[in-house]
Formats: C-alpha cells, sequence, structure tokens
C-alpha cells in the first residue's frame, strides 16, 4: 500500500508519536517518506552549489519511487540514470531528456538505440563503446573516467575509462566523426569529508583541459551520510567552493564555460526516510540478545550490503509507552523474522522492557534501502507512506 498524507509543515518524521501513529494505521514493516526534510536538503545543496553554477541530478538507482522522482522534477534536479527501466521511470516521473544523463557499463546496441533515439546524453565507458555509438549514428558522446586511474588514493574499481586512455578516445572519435562533449567521473560513495573527494576532482579538472569540443563535466557519488549521528557531518558548503575553485581554474587556462553537473548520491534522500518495523520476539542465546522484527533484509536490505556504517535504530511509541521506554537499556541485535542467519539489521541499545508488538525505528532509510529489496527470503513487500507538504518547490 502507497499512501500520500497531508501533514502540518512543522511536523517530520523525528516525530515519534507521529511515526507510531502512521505504523499503527498502515501497518509495518513501514518505509516512511517526509518530502519537507528531502525539500529541506535540496535546498541545501542548492544553495552550497551556487558558488560553482553546478546542476545539481539525482541517480535514480538510490531510490527509485515515483513519489521521490516526481517530487525531484518538479523541484526541477536532473536525473543520472544507468538502466532503460529506470530511464522510463524518470521520463514518467517528469525529468525531460535535458535534464536526463544515461551512464552505465557495457550498453547494448539495442539500448543506444533506445537513446539515439530519444536523444539522452549518455557517458559511455570504454572506447569500444564510443566505437559501437559511433557507428550506430551518434555523433556527441559523453566519457566516463575511472576515477581510481588518477592515483589519488581510491580503491580501484571497473567503472570508466583510464585517464591515461582519453588521448585514444580522443582519436577514435575524430576519426569516426564523432565528438566527445562531455567527462563523467564516479569518485565512489559515502565519503564524510570535502578532502576525501577534492584532489581526485583536481586531477580530473586537469584531464578536462585536454578536451577541445567540451561541453560539460558530470561528477557522480560521494557525500557520504552521519548514520551514527555523532561527530561531524560532510560539509556541503566547502565542498561546493572547492568546486568552485576547480571550475574558475578550468575556465582560466581554456577560456571555455562548461556546464558542471554534480549528483551527490545517496545524500539528497537518504534522511528523508525512515524504516519502521514492530518487534515480534526477545531472546537471548547464550547469553546475547536478540530482538526479532517483521522486517528483513530482503526488504531493508542496507544493512546485509553495508554492515560497517549501519542505521541508528531506536524504539518508537505512542506517548502512554514513553515512561517504559525511558528505563535502563542494554545491547541487543534486530535480527528478521526468517531462518537466515545473516538476516540481520543492525544492533542498537535498547530498553530492557522491550516486547513484541512495540516499533523500532531505522533512521536515514531513504536511499539505497526500499530500492534493493528482493523475492530473496519470501518476506511481504513493506508498505510506504509520504508525508506531503502543501507547497512545491
Amino acid at each position: 500500500m502507497t499512501v500520500m498524507e497531508t501533514y502540518k509543515q512543522e511536523e517530520t518524521v523525528s516525530d515519534d508519536h507521529k511515526l507510531a501513529t502512521l505504523a499503527h494505521e498502515y501497518g509495518t514493516p513501514l518505509y516512511v517518506y517526509d518530502l519537507q526534510r528531502l525539500l529541506a536538503k535540496v535546498l541545501e545543496f542548492r544553495a552550497a552549489l551556487v558558488p560553482a553554477g553546478a546542476e545539481l541530478f539525482f541517480a535514480t538507482m538510490a531510490n527509485d519511487r515515483p513519489q521521490i522522482l516526481t517530487f525531484l522534477a518538479q523541484a526541477e534536479l536532473g536525473a543520472c540514470v544507468n538502466s532503460l527501466p529506470h530511464l522510463l521511470l524518470a521520463t514518467d516521473a517528469g525529468f525531460g531528456a535535458n535534464m536526463i544523463q544515461f551512464t552505465s557499463t557495457g550498453i547494448t546496441p539495442d539500448d543506444m538505440r533506445v537513446l539515439l533515439g530519444g536523444r539522452f546524453r549518455c557517458n559511455l565507458d570504454s572506447i569500444s563503446q564510443l566505437e559501437q555509438w559511433f557507428r550506430l549514428g551518434g555523433t556527441e558522446a559523453g566519457l566516463r573516467i575511472n576515477a581510481a586511474s588518477f592515483n589519488r588514493g581510491l580503491s580501484p574499481d571497473r567503472i570508466g575509462t583510464s585517464a591515461s586512455d582519453l588521448d585514444l578516445a580522443l582519436v577514435t572519435a575524430e576519426r569516426m566523426r564523432g565528438l566527445i562533449r562531455g567527462l563523467h567521473i564516479y569518485l565512489g560513495t559515502n565519503f564524510q569529508t570535502p578532502n576525501d573527494m577534492l584532489p581526485t576532482l583536481e586531477a580530473f579538472f586537469q584531464l578536462a583541459e585536454r578536451v577541445k569540443d567540451l561541453c560539460y563535466l558530470n561528477i557522480g557519488g560521494g557525500v557520504g551520510i552521519n548514520y551514527s549521528h555523532h561527530g561531524a557531518r560532510f560539509d556541503i558548503e566547502a565542498f561546493g567552493n572547492g568546486l568552485a575553485e576547480l571550475k574558475e581554474k578550468l575556465y582560466s587556462r581554456t577560456r571555455r564555460k562548461i556546464e558542471l553537473i554534480f549528483e551527490p548520491g545517496r545524500s539528497i534522500t537518504a534522511e528523508c526516510g525512515t524504516f519502521i518495523a514492530k518487534v515480534t520476539d526477545v531472546k537471548s542465546v547464550n547469553g546475547t540478545r536478540f530482538a526479532s522484527v517483521d522486517g528483513s533484509i530482503a526488504v531493508f536490505p542496507r544493512p546485509f550490503h553495508h554492515p560497517n556504517v549501519p542505521h541508528r535504530i531506536r524504539p518508537v511509541s505512542n506517548r502512554h509507552k514513553l515512561q517504559r521506554f525511558e528505563s535502563r537499556g542494554r545491547k541487543a541485535y534486530v535480527v528478521g523474522r526468517t531462518t537466515f542467519s545473516k538476516d540481520i539489521l543492525g544492533s542498537a541499545v535498547l530498553p530492557e522492557g522491550l516486547k513484541p508488538g512495540d516499533l523500532l525505528a531505522f533512521d536515514d532509510a531513504g536511499a539505497y534501502s526500499q530500492s534493493m529489496t528482493s523475492r530473496f527470503l519470501g518476506q511481504p513487500s513493506p508498505q510506504e507512506c509520504f508525508l506531503d507538504i502543501s507547497s512545491r518547490p
């Protein structure tokens, strides 16, 4: 079930009474998305990107809910997509072709024909993909550059073309009477400071100086989430200023005005989502405390894929249960209601009085959570609720 709730602007998903009420009304497991918080994040990014004059794009793979995509399209963000199904989701949500970039690996000729027919900007992953694109009638293309190939400390990965192969790519394009009009880079994921990203971007901007027909640079991924809610948050303003300096240096050396696109990964939507599950059992096994819930890594998969950066887990309740939840707590592992031994959603210090029927909230569940659900373990699809706001951005 999908529900669109209207609420007062001052209410947010951090209002535990509201979360408990929604869980009681619509059932669990439940995803709650706070569109007011999503709007606030969009505005925060936009303000930080003003010095660089950069466009804000969203990676549809982070959250493919049509309601989220429609909201972001109406907020005039762009969309970064990496598959034809997500391309259809983006166009159905209202993203125009001029506000979509397609970036993937190993694109088939049939997919290329669809992209060419729709005149979508496409960032290709290899020189052989460039050749296929131009052979099929493409005249312009973007090229994806491997971030680790700059040797600035990033972990090796398979994405993109080595920076050292740019000259060969340019020769290939010229030979096939095509133009490389853009460069794309995917830096990585969940960086906690701008300094984790800017050295590689400096090398990327220097590389861009060699592309005489360049129109745009697309920077993907990176800005992290403070899942623990302890310590410093990512300094988005400092990153925006660093990006502006790099763009200004590029202009001073080339005298060309380049369109700059920034897609910050999970951080646009992560904080607007909360996953709620109901406790079904509490037990101790060999001195270890377990709390089973009616959720599972099948419908809330991110903890399984990224156990090193777990979600904050906390009890939520209607006000009449608040006193019991304020009692002394101790650590418990929160697990799914399946027999899969790795169905572990995280751990937290939970009240001694925790019992079946109580609710647990998993914060920052708005990215790479519901979009990663699977049929594995045979769990029913969770409910979803969108807290709407009266005015659109």
